[in-house]
Formats: structure tokens, C-alpha cells, sequence
């Protein structure tokens, strides 16, 4: 799959954000040059860690969901991936550092505290043992004991926003025995792509939907994983993505894993980023976007892990009725889509998850934007929507790509070499015999050549005439085409 061929895909759609969130990703893409596509995700994505312990969201009566965002960009190497996650990420890094500092202090009077309360329960122990030795009523003893007991000291824990470890263990461990909402978090997942984690994808399936994991172990108590929220900032590149859906595709799409993922693969602005002396700041100043953008998650975090230590519900936020009316024509839009021979039909597993995509994304926009809401209003269900699309197209070209036969890729590099060799010719037929010979090396073998004649001539983009005992092919020339927002 190389996704320099992938259908060309409109830009992401920032104009559709709120202006203080177009300025922040302008002043991104002013100071790294990356990928606007890259940037826009990466927000999205903090914004959602920011969020995801705050807010539920209930796009119609009876349904109610987690607002956590599965993501994986496919970026190149050099597209300034880890550039982009530092100015975006840098109030929670500011935040989980100052909570491992706490932690630290927490642990050193845990472990002076706990070294009391043994030394305490040892004496009581003997107590109660020279009290039973000598046949006398041991009731204060025990009862002494039983309250040492209750008054155990209870080990801090160590709060953090971001696991790198993406083993499935380690995953159950950091939400069932530490902080209970985390972001699964690398800008450079090959690793992850290839390990257990996404190689099962249950437990992800699971903690997307939020739903409780039971983990037994036998060298140590069981726990559970309990109200817990997951999100996933991946990024990849390219070639390692195309080893995985080549390996685990089938099934990780089978088993609605993909699905979950806000796939996209950027165009790479390598080659582009060009340095100009007088090249002009953007109208608002990238350290005031960015500041505004900063205090806000900073903000959102701190009020989730308050309210969480409060034991405060997350708010369920509700559609508008203007809202809802929108939420409900998409829904029937994708599902119409979604029938045999439609655009869809080739996507159901994607369609079937994309309105809780829609339902996600809003709510995130709106929780970001008023930390106090309670509904979601018309014009950000507006948005969510063009963005959730965005990726939908992202997602279907990918599959498209990944699974394209050998037909299709000979017919496609066939078409591009008669495009380039079409002038060259009287009236743009050219031999086949010629193709054969001079033709592009893969297609110098008479099967692969007429497999991708065939293909060219199903799709309507060559005819062909004899002159004699000598085949032409001409290249039909589409000067033109605008295609639907489904049409693939």
C-alpha cells in the first residue's frame, strides 16, 4: 500500500472548528510545517484525554457512551510527529510530573507510616499471644489488634495520564490498580502495531466501550477494571501499517477493532517546508493560541481527577433538539449508504460504529468548549460531523488500498504509462506488442499485461482496435472528474 496512490482526499476540515481551535492548529502548522491533517488529530486527540473523565455522552434516549477516542495517524518518518505531540501535550506532561513529585512525597511518609504500623502490630501480636499463653481474657488484645488493622495505612497512588507500555497486562494493571483513565499514548507505534495488545484487540474493544474486565491471576489477588477510560494516540508510519493490515487486517476488521480507530494518513509536507525570512506570523500569535489551548486542558484535567476523587459522576451530555434532528439524518444518510450496492456496503463494520464516532467527537468539541455543559448544541453536531467524515474517507481509502489485487495495482501503473506515452502516438494508439516489449518491466509478461488490459478495459478507461493482425490500445483521457463525498 503506498499512500502516496491512495484517492485524493480533501484537506482536514478546520474550518469547521471553533475560531480558537483553528488558530491553535495554524500556529502548530506555522512553527512545524507538519501536516495539518497530523495537527488537527493531535489536538482532537488531547482534547479527548482532557475530557474523557468528565463527560458521557448520550446521543438518543437509552444509549450512553464513553467519549474516549481511539486515533492512529499514518505519518512518515520526518513529518515532525514528536515535534507536534510536544507543544500539544506539554500542560499534561507539565501535570503528570507534578503528580509523580506528589506521589513521591506520598510514598516516602506511606513507607514511614507503614513501617510504624508493623512495628505496632508485632508488639500487639505478642500481646495477644502472652495473653493466651497465660490463660488470660485476651478480648482488649484482640480487639486492639482488629483496630490496628482497620487502620492500615492505604498505599498512595501514582496518578498518570499516559501509558507507553502496550502490553495487555500492563494495560489492566495502569486502570485497574492505578488511575482509572489514561491515554495509550506513541508516536511511534510500530511497536505496539506488532505486539499483543492490538495482535487481541479485545480488551481494547472492551475499554472503548467502557465496559467492566474481571483480571485473575494466579501468582497474586484478582482485581477489577472498573469506570475506567482509555484513549489511543497512535502514530505509524505508513509501510509498518500495511505489514499489519497484511498480517492481522481480516481479523482485526472482523472483529470491529479498526472500527473503533480514527484512521488517517496526511499527505507529507516533506519537500514543501520551505524557510522564508519575511515569511509573516499568523494573525494571532502562536504562544496566545497556544496558551489558551494549554489552560483549557490543564483545566479539564485537573476538574476530572477532582471529581473522580470526589466520587462526582461524569455529566451525560444530551443533543439539542436541533442537534438531534442532525445526529438522526446522518444516521439515516450512513445507514441507506450501508445497503447492498451502495458505497458502504464494503464498510458496514466502520458504518455501523460511525455515528457513536459523530456522538463522540461532538461531545468533546462541546466539553472542551464549556467545561459546564449540558447539551450539545446544533453547530458543533455541524462539525463533529464533517470531521467524523473526514476520517470515514480516510478509513475507506486505506481498506480500499490494503486490499487492492494484483490486477488492479498492473492496471493502475499501465494507465499512468499510457498517460504519459498517449502523445507519442498517432491519435493515441499505441501496439500491444509495443507495451509488451518497452512497456513497464512488470507488465513484460503477456499474463500480467493482459490482466491489466482487462482490468483498464472493465473500468472503462481503454478500447481497443485491430488493424490487420496488430491489437491497439487507446487510452480513454478524463480530463475532469469531481467526485461525490462517497462516491469511490
Amino acid at each position: 500500500m503506498n499512500t502516496t496512490q491512495l484517492p485524493q482526499i480533501a484537506e482536514f476540515p478546520v474550518h469547521l472548528l471553533g475560531w480558537d481551535l483553528q488558530q491553535v492548529i495554524e500556529a502548530i502548522h506555522y512553527q512545524t510545517q507538519a501536516p495539518i491533517g497530523l495537527i488537527a488529530s493531535s489536538v482532537i486527540g488531547v482534547m479527548a484525554l482532557s475530557c474523557q473523565d468528565l463527560f458521557d455522552v448520550s446521543p438518543k434516549a437509552g444509549l450512553r457512551h464513553p467519549i474516549s477516542l481511539f486515533q492512529m495517524v499514518l505519518a512518515q518518518s520526518g513529518d515532525r510527529k514528536s515535534t507536534v505531540d510536544k507543544l500539544l501535550m506539554k500542560p499534561a506532561r507539565e501535570l503528570e510530573k507534578s503528580l509523580e513529585a506528589t506521589f513521591q512525597c506520598d510514598r516516602q511518609q506511606y513507607n514511614l507510616a507503614m513501617s510504624v504500623w508493623k512495628v505496632e502490630c508485632r508488639a500487639l501480636e505478642k500481646a495477644l499471644q502472652k495473653a493466651i499463653s497465660g490463660g488470660c481474657d485476651s478480648a482488649d488484645e484482640i480487639s486492639a489488634l482488629e483496630e490496628c488493622h482497620r487502620t492500615k495505612p492505604v498505599a498512595p497512588i501514582c496518578k498518570r495520564l499516559f501509558i507507553n507500555d502496550a502490553t495487555t497486562a500492563a494495560v489492566k494493571k495502569a486502570l485497574g490498580m492505578g488511575w482509572p483513565s489514561l491515554c495509550l499514548l506513541s508516536d511511534e507505534a510500530g511497536g505496539v502495531l506488532q505486539g499483543e495488545l492490538l495482535r487481541e484487540g479485545s480488551l481494547l474493544n472492551s475499554l472503548w466501550s467502557g465496559q467492566s474486565i474481571v483480571v485473575d491471576r494466579a501468582s497474586s489477588d484478582s482485581f477489577r477494571v472498573e469506570d475506567a477510560r482509555l484513549g489511543c494516540m497512535l502514530m505509524v508510519q505508513p509501510g509498518l501499517f500495511e505489514d499489519y493490515l497484511k498480517a492481522r487486517g481480516a481479523q482485526a476488521r472482523q472483529s470491529g477493532f479498526l472500527a473503533r480507530y480514527l484512521l488517517c494518513s496526511p499527505p507529507s509536507t516533506i519537500g514543501y517546508r520551505y524557510s522564508h525570512h519575511d515569511r509573516q506570523a499568523p494573525a494571532l500569535s502562536m504562544q496566545n493560541a497556544l496558551d489558551w489551548f494549554h489552560q483549557r486542558v490543564r483545566d479539564r484535567l485537573e476538574r476530572a481527577m477532582a471529581c473522580r476523587e470526589n466520587q462526582q459522576e461524569r455529566v451525560c451530555l444530551q443533543l439539542s433538539d436541533d442537534a438531534s434532528i442532525r445526529w438522526h439524518e446522518e444516521y439515516n444518510l450512513i445507514e441507506s449508504l450501508s445497503a447492498s450496492g451502495q458505497p458502504l456496503e464494503a464498510f458496514r463494520d466502520y458504518a455501523s460504529k460511525h455515528m457513536e464516532q459523530v456522538s463522540r467527537i461532538a461531545a468533546v468539541f462541546a466539553g472542551f468548549y464549556d467545561s459546564e455543559a449540558k447539551e450539545i448544541p446544533n453547530n458543533i453536531m455541524h462539525a463533529a460531523i464533517g470531521v467524523a467524515n473526514w476520517y470515514l474517507d480516510h478509513f475507506m481509502a486505506l481498506m480500499k488500498a490494503s486490499t487492492v489485487t494484483e490486477e488492479e495495482l498492473n492496471a493502475d501503473l499501465l494507465e499512468k504509462w499510457l498517460n504519459e506515452k498517449e502523445t507519442f502516438w498517432q491519435n493515441g494508439w499505441i501496439p500491444k506488442n509495443y507495451i509488451l516489449k518497452y512497456g513497464p518491466n512488470k507488465l513484460r509478461g503477456r499474463r500480467e499485461l493482459n490482466g491489466a488490459l482487462d482490468e483498464l478495459a472493465n473500468r472503462g478507461r481503454i478500447v481497443f482496435s485491430m488493424i490487420g493482425r496488430t491489437k491497439y490500445v487507446r487510452l480513454i483521457i478524463i480530463r475532469l472528474s469531481t467526485p461525490s463525498q462517497f462516491g469511490r
